[in-house]
């Protein structure tokens, strides 16, 4: 009679379980939590005018391509169904993704890291790095190497962005200095005699004069000898 009992309670809590009835808002509340258990940093965004229909059983969900593009929500019960929920995931992803992209894109400049007074020799303890999502002119410093032993023009504030107009001009080529052209062809270098017919410092776009042919060629300060046509 007991084991007649226990059989008869086994089948009416399973007929309970299969005619279950699970409505919109809690098929919905099972997405999100699908969803979340997959990556906790996304929420589940849908059409409000959707109409799922209700089930009576239970509720299986797949991620139908992979990408949790597309939600198959699948009742299982003595009236089944599939429904194919379409999410914002994947915008999400992108939003996301995008986001990221630009963090990445953040630009790296030299700042100050205290306040100098003008005439101050800059040493390796007065600059460092700091990220920044704009900084307006691109004439900027990223290396301290470019700017040791450099003398500042004006009074300084910790924190500013180092900018040439700071420094005291540090040219490494002077006006009417004799100079050598470097010209590159394939794997040919070639080296000709000039003057500088300006001063310039390492980086900037002069003017030189070939000896040779007299001839007013346009190259790139190299070194404190050199200018070159290539970049």
């Amino acid at each position: 009679m007991k084991h007649f009992f226990l059989i008869a309670l086994f089948l009416f809590i399973k007929s309970l379980n299969a005619t279950s009835e699970i409505n919109q808002k809690q098929i919905l509340n099972l997405a999100n939590q699908f969803i979340y258990d997959k990556n906790q940093k996304l929420v589940l965004k849908v059409n409000s005018k959707i109409k799922i229909p209700t089930c009576f059983g239970q509720i299986q969900i797949i991620d139908k391509y992979k990408n949790l593009k597309t939600l198959q929500i699948n009742c299982l019960g003595s009236k089944p169904w599939k429904y194919n929920l379409r999410t914002n995931i994947t915008d999400n992803i992108h939003k996301k993704n995008k986001s990221s992209y630009h963090k990445k894109k953040k630009i790296i400049a030299l700042i100050y890291t205290k306040d100098l007074k003008k005439g101050h020799i800059i040493t390796e303890k007065d600059v460092k790095l700091k990220y920044f999502s704009s900084i307006g002119s691109n004439n900027i410093f990223k290396a301290s190497d470019d700017l040791i032993g450099r003398s500042t023009k004006i009074n300084i504030k910790k924190g500013q962005i180092i900018r040439e107009r700071h420094l005291v001009k540090n040219w490494i080529i002077k006006e009417g200095q004799k100079v050598k052209i470097e010209h590159k062809t394939g794997n040919l270098v070639i080296l000709v005699d000039g003057i500088a017919l300006k001063s310039g410092m390492k980086g900037d776009y002069l003017q030189v004069k070939n000896e040779n042919s007299g001839k007013i060629i346009k190259g790139w300060v190299k070194n404190n000898k050199k200018i070159t046509i290539f970049r």
